[in-house]
């Protein structure tokens, strides 16, 4: 989907566009929003040495990686290009032949 040149009247987007296109422009914006604030949660986490801080803080990012996965499936139930790259699976191949070869992976593959 391209953006469009349609005029969104009050948007605080620096894109012209309206409906649903406007829409997944906001979704975007959000899920950034959402993914810049888990990352300063989690620096603030490690950055304090009170355990009890330190909890409330993490529960507060978790609940921001929450609203990223609630927002992640509306665009991937209203935009169908990005849905579709969803469905695809880009490392597939890529995984076995790094786990083989020794290279760098995150997590348990």
């Amino acid at each position: 989907m391209a953006y469009g040149n349609g005029s969104a009247a009050n948007s605080g987007s620096k894109y012209k566009t309206e409906g649903l296109e406007q829409f997944l422009i906001w979704i975007r914006e959000d899920i950034a929003g959402e993914i810049d604030a888990t990352d300063n949660y989690q620096y603030h986490i490690d950055s304090i040495d009170i355990p009890e801080i330190k909890e409330i803080l993490a529960h507060i990012r978790d609940e921001e990686k929450e609203h990223i996965a609630e927002l992640t499936h509306l665009l991937q139930r209203f935009d169908p290009v990005q849905n579709q790259k969803f469905e695809e699976d880009h490392f597939e191949n890529e995984a076995s032949s790094k786990a083989s070869s020794g290279g760098f992976t995150v997590g348990n593959v």
